[in-house]
């Protein structure tokens, strides 16, 4: 009788050691994400996400405002944050770097960046920016995808004069440069509602092959918790479906999250951005491996990278395994 107590209280015992070290599965696994910019319509995903899709995943999804001071990099390695939004290049230089950090994601398969030229300058093509006046973000992916347009097209940067653009578009609008780089869906919409007729420069039409944002997380996350990564996958995936359907919905979280938002503004920026975040082949955070070895490869011949390494940067595993159980019908 005293050993059959004793053996019940050990697997009493070893059930609940068990329990706390293995949460249940229906327990809420609280996750932060940091943006890399304020507020904006490029939050729509995660919004919808943390709003109507994330508790299914037993999961919580806390979104971090970003800001022209804040590098998500630094936060999630820190571990201040779980997963972070940068450009896909500031996560390629930064694992050069020894940064061990994964893209787990991705948000803008195409780059979104474009320059802008005001009708009057009778800029059209990357030809036209010689002997102008051509504003430069030093040391954002827009820099990097200009560089490339330049030696893609042939352009002799001594033909041209270069000076840092603020993020503000007044002296663009008045005309202190002629070339201003832009986010297709953003300044774009600016112009547009000030009633200014420009003209854009897309650099994917001289053969510029760009990612843009991307999720990331560290290695160490991606090893020891897979499971929280791929319902996080799962749920930002569902937002930006959701959010390419209806996009009002998401300005409406978005205008809930930060009141001090132009709601209509954002409306027309997500609108005009929505085939930017499709993904490849309309698979929402996917891209193919050539358009990430392009990109790689540029970045290398801009001797922003010593090589072109993907194989421990890039993990795909997650998005596929959410496309796969999508099209079984298990969703």
């Amino acid at each position: 009788m005293k050993n059959r107590i004793l053996s019940i209280t050990v697997i009493v015992l070893s059930t609940l050691i068990f329990s706390c070290n293995n949460p249940s599965k229906n327990q809420i696994q609280s996750v932060t994400v940091r943006q890399e910019w304020f507020p904006n319509a490029n939050y729509a995903g995660e919004l919808i996400a943390s709003k109507e899709f994330a508790k299914s995943e037993n999961i919580e999804i806390k979104i971090e405002a970003g800001s022209d001071n804040i590098d998500p990099i630094k936060l999630v390695l820190s571990g201040k944050n779980d997963f972070g939004v940068v450009g896909a290049d500031k996560v390629l230089m930064a694992n050069e770097s020894g940064a061990n950090l994964v893209v787990i994601g991705v948000i803008n398969y195409n780059s979104p960046t474009c320059f802008l030229a005001l009708d009057n300058k009778q800029i059209k093509t990357p030809k036209d920016f010689e002997g102008k006046t051509v504003g430069v973000l030093t040391g954002t992916a827009t820099e990097y995808v200009y560089r490339a347009l330049l030696s893609k097209a042939g352009i002799d940067s001594k033909k041209l004069k270069e000076v840092e653009a603020p993020f503000d578009l007044a002296t663009f609008i008045a005309g202190s440069y002629d070339v201003r780089p832009a986010f297709i869906y953003d300044e774009p919409v600016s112009l547009d509602m000030q009633n200014l007729k420009y003209n854009i420069i897309n650099p994917s039409e001289y053969g510029v092959s760009f990612i843009g944002t991307v999720y990331f997380t560290t290695k160490k996350m991606v090893d020891e918790d897979p499971e929280t990564v791929q319902s996080f996958i799962n749920a930002v995936a569902k937002g930006w479906e959701k959010s390419i359907k209806q996009p009002a919905v998401a300005i409406k979280y978005l205008k809930e999250y930060d009141s001090n938002i132009d709601e209509n503004r954002e409306l027309k920026s997500l609108e005009k951005g929505l085939s930017f975040f499709t993904g490849y082949n309309n698979e929402v955070l996917t891209a193919d491996l050539p358009h990430w070895e392009q990109m790689s490869n540029t970045l290398v011949e801009l001797g922003l990278l010593k090589k072109s390494d993907l194989k421990n940067v890039v993990d795909t595993s997650f998005v596929t395994k959410y496309h796969q159980i999508k099209k079984n019908g298990k969703e």
